[in-house]
């Protein structure tokens, strides 16, 4: 099961420095103070090795929320600095092969219904694992 290597994934200090434990698959609770982050298992796909052994390639979606579009980045930063240090590891049982910045979705603002302006901008990263 793919998603509790991804919330191991995210629950590294370096990323929770900065939102705490503000973090949720696919959707954050009411209420949830900013920043925050929101992550996805978009999808996973198994992938053969020619001797029979295999690995999985997850997609996982980064969704980080913030007032700010500096501190959007600022998350986006952490994140990738530190998925990108989690090569060659054993996190929720898995051993992390490799992690790779993918797509990158577009800036988005919308507010959070009490007047707070938030921002968000989706970017994902493919996990390498077996």
């Amino acid at each position: 099961m793919s998603r509790p290597l991804a919330a191991a994934l995210i629950n590294q200090s370096a990323i929770t420095a900065l939102i705490g434990d503000r973090h949720a698959l696919k959707q954050l609770p009411a209420g949830t103070e900013m920043p925050a982050l929101v992550y996805s298992v978009i999808d996973v796909n198994p992938h053969d090795y020619t001797d029979g052994d295999g690995y999985e390639a997850m997609r996982l979606q980064i969704n980080p929320l913030a007032p700010t579009v500096k501190q959007v980045q600022q998350i986006h930063d952490a994140v990738r600095s530190t998925l990108h240090g989690l090569a060659q590891i054993t996190l929720a049982g898995k051993r992390v092969i490799t992690v790779f910045k993918d797509a990158v979705g577009p800036e988005d603002v919308t507010d959070d219904g009490d007047g707070h302006i938030v921002w968000t901008w989706p970017r994902d990263y493919i996990v390498l694992y077996e």
